[in-house]
């Protein structure tokens, strides 16, 4: 049970993150280069 609230919970923050990115005028393309570039260094 306390995976499921972790996933909720997780998936609410990636929400909420997205919403900000649309806020500051950031298109669905540059949020996902973002992404993949921070995932990049991530796994350097």
């Amino acid at each position: 049970m306390e995976k499921i609230v972790e996933q909720v919970s997780l998936d609410r923050e990636w929400v909420e993150l997205i919403k900000r990115a649309k806020h500051l005028g950031m298109t669905p393309e540059e949020i996902r280069q973002f992404l993949q570039q921070s995932e990049s260094i991530h796994n350097a």
